[in-house]
């Protein structure tokens, strides 16, 4: 999903590469364009601190990015026109895996071999958390499709944190078989599916990186029941694996919705943002 500039977006502070260890401060009103790094991974991320500090945190990921010759799209931080209407901070992060020297659209975090990126992806979330101080509980990993995948990812490694998510995969492999074939390839060396789900399941599923981790984050995912891949294929993919963790089922509400029109793509920005807002201040008076 792509978005159009707009005349009355603040300029970029451009703050270069920081790396663990390091801080970052509120800069309010503004936003903060730097690169993570953390072993071989560097995380474009971009933070947007509101004018009055609320102690809560968004953390948003891209789904799929519109390739453009012009557009690097380690710069494309989706929806990063809405701050205004987000009742928190915001850190917008771009996967690591769509790089200017390829003609990726979607890649789940996967990285390269021997670079995964969701690991990094979820350190630059928790390093900006506790620079700005924000407890898990008020951290919040959002995301839609490919977005939501990584946001799951993501909050299974920040235990207390909240996650929405709107028709995520849950599962990369049982995706548009075009997209799945371009990571299996480029990720992981051309392998199949089926031996990358096996030898890395808590990478293709966010259902089994919840296992993995023994954390299942407190999270509101919105399906449409009319989008074929995500009811028959996504829905199936998390209800079939959650079993497993039967003691912490209750904290993950799936909510479905009909909108044969609508089908894979999110919601409107009224209702993304109303239901960000909801979780948000809900978690404020906890």
């Amino acid at each position: 999903m792509s978005e159009a500039q707009t005349t009355e977006e603040p300029p970029f502070d451009q703050l270069g590469t920081l790396l663990p260890g390091d801080c970052i401060e509120r800069r309010p009103g503004s936003f903060q364009r730097f690169d993570f790094h953390v072993g071989t991974v560097s995380v474009a991320a971009l933070l947007w601190s509101k004018e009055v500090p609320t102690g809560r945190l968004v953390i948003a990921f891209n789904g799929a990015v519109r390739r453009a010759p012009t557009k690097d799209p380690q710069e494309v931080f989706q929806r990063r026109t809405w701050v205004d209407d987000i009742d928190a901070d915001v850190l917008f992060l771009s996967d690591p895996t769509l790089r200017p020297d390829n003609g990726i659209s979607i890649g789940w975090g996967q990285g390269t071999p021997g670079r995964y990126a969701i690991p990094a992806m979820a350190q630059a979330a928790r390093f900006v958390s506790e620079c700005l101080n924000v407890p898990p509980a008020a951290r919040l990993y959002f995301g839609t499709s490919a977005g939501g995948f990584q946001a799951l990812q993501a909050a299974a490694r920040d235990e207390g944190c909240r996650a929405l998510v709107n028709n995520p995969q849950i599962d990369w492999t049982k995706y548009i078989p075009t997209f799945v074939s371009t990571i299996a390839r480029h990720s992981y060396m051309s392998r199949s599916t089926e031996d990358i789900a096996l030898e890395h399941p808590d990478r293709t599923s966010a259902a089994h990186a919840f296992a993995e981790f023994g954390h299942t984050p407190r999270t509101r995912c919105l399906i449409n029941a009319a989008s074929r891949n995500d009811a028959l294929e996504q829905l199936p993919a998390l209800v079939d694996a959650l079993p497993a963790q039967a003691g912490e089922r209750s904290c993950f509400d799936v909510s479905l919705y009909s909108d044969a029109r609508g089908g894979h793509n999110p919601l409107s920005k009224p209702a993304t943002t109303s239901a960000i807002n909801s979780i948000v201040r809900e978690a404020a008076n906890e």
